[in-house]
């Protein structure tokens, strides 16, 4: 590929040899040197490819074999510069592309984000928006040692950040915590209690730390404290003599209550497609679409689907440019009527689907009772589920300001 570019750039020539000796010609080539490459047989001699500085040299060899030699083709930049070299425009073109790609190269025009799960590209790209580093941004304003200790001050769920910038494209990789909002939260060392998440009968209970404030059988409201993180101290009288403060920790579970409802429409409208089709091609320059002026949509109702590519230079080198081709589809309306069959085959997928997200959550569920009622057009699938679960959520512990013997020295003073 190099060897390639070079010979344009230097630029050469096909020629074709005929005469008394081609042979002997090609014999003196090779002992003075002379590359030629391409070389082919042809009617009365050889047809090859020759740089232009070794076509110069071929005089005495010509001479010498009595052969005679013709071009047949002229490549590369020299005679490209010749042809044109009455066309001003056509350099000071070149030379103002050559700037425009070397001022585009000191801009951010693409960003690639790896290893999110938690955090979606969008949240990732409004962040880097907020911090004056998104994409069309100059790379000389952009740190990325300020911009990777930000991410991690922002989102306490990522807990290794990567940024580099090669080119014109910005690499942003991320590693998130594994651990669940729940078990995060209890690596606390601060005070904390333990609340219900939801209201709920409690069924299993096992503390490890703090003070219990319920018990197995117990109903509770959401937001209702479980386990305290505030412990009593006592004297010798039984009186709180002061308060310790620690993280609470337990496993608990309860019986939880779930209400499910769905909606199925008893007719469904078809967007069948006709068979006509048209395409369109635009570019896109930074912000601004420049569509075929020629275009004309033909269909009253279409479907489109566009494919869009940027242009890039290298691997590494983006420019603020893609090219999109968009296809329209003609479709028309075909209403369908369901069948109680159908309905009852959506209705079972529908809560299936919502039962496998409660499970992949943890939650186990007990029992189940859901019906279908039919409303005219419609039918609704409406019922209750009781589910077993952890409830366990956090907040601070409520420290008191002031000791048992300052509120004694009160109340006596009272």
């Amino acid at each position: 590929m190099l060897l390639s570019v070079i010979k344009y750039f230097r630029g050469y020539v096909h020629v074709k040899l005929t005469g008394y000796a081609p042979e002997r010609f090609l014999n003196l080539c090779g002992n003075r040197n002379i590359l030629i490459w391409n070389l082919k047989p042809c009617e009365n001699g050889y047809t090859f490819c020759i740089s232009v500085d070794a076509f110069r040299q071929l005089k005495p060899i010509l001479k010498k074999t009595k052969t005679q030699i013709r071009i047949q083709k002229r490549v590369g930049m020299p005679f490209c510069a010749f042809r044109y070299r009455r066309r001003y425009l056509f350099p000071a073109g070149l030379l103002f592309f050559c700037f425009l790609l070397y001022d585009l190269s000191g801009f951010i025009w693409n960003i690639e984000i790896n290893g999110n799960s938690y955090l979606t590209t969008e949240t990732i790209l409004d962040f880097l928006e907020e911090e004056h580093a998104s994409f069309g941004t100059k790379k000389s304003q952009i740190s990325c040692e300020d911009l990777e200790e930000a991410m991690r001050s922002r989102y306490r769920d990522v807990i290794w950040t990567s940024i580099k910038i090669y080119g014109t494209k910005m690499t942003v990789d991320i590693q998130e915590n594994l651990l669940s909002q729940e078990e995060y939260e209890a690596k606390s060392d601060e005070p904390q209690d333990i609340v219900a998440a939801k209201d709920g009968v409690i069924t299993e209970m096992v503390t490890r730390a703090g003070t219990p404030l319920t018990a197995v059988g117990a109903e509770v409201k959401k937001g209702d404290i479980l386990v305290s993180g505030r412990i009593e101290v006592l004297n010798d009288d039984g009186e709180i003599m002061q308060y310790l403060y620690r993280p609470s920790d337990a496993d608990i579970k309860a019986k939880v209550l779930y209400s499910y409802r769905d909606v199925i429409d008893g007719t469904w409208v078809e967007m069948a497609p006709t068979g006509n089709t048209k395409e369109r091609y635009s570019i896109t320059l930074l912000d601004n679409v420049f569509d075929w002026p020629l275009f004309r949509n033909p269909f009253a109702e279409y479907q489109v689907q566009t494919e869009s590519r940027q242009l890039h230079v290298a691997d590494n080198f983006y420019l603020p440019v893609w090219l999109n081709k968009s296809e329209f589809t003609e479709v028309e309306q075909v209403r369908h009527e369901r069948t109680e069959a159908e309905i009852r085959q959506i209705a079972t997928k529908n809560f299936s689907d919502y039962i496998k997200d409660l499970e992949e959550k943890g939650i186990q569920i007990i029992s189940k009772n859901v019906i279908i009622k039919s409303t005219g057009e419609k039918y609704v699938v409406s019922g209750d589920l009781w589910a077993h679960e952890s409830i366990v959520s956090y907040q601070p512990t409520e420290v008191y300001d002031t000791t048992m013997q300052e509120r004694q020295n009160e109340n006596e003073s009272d």
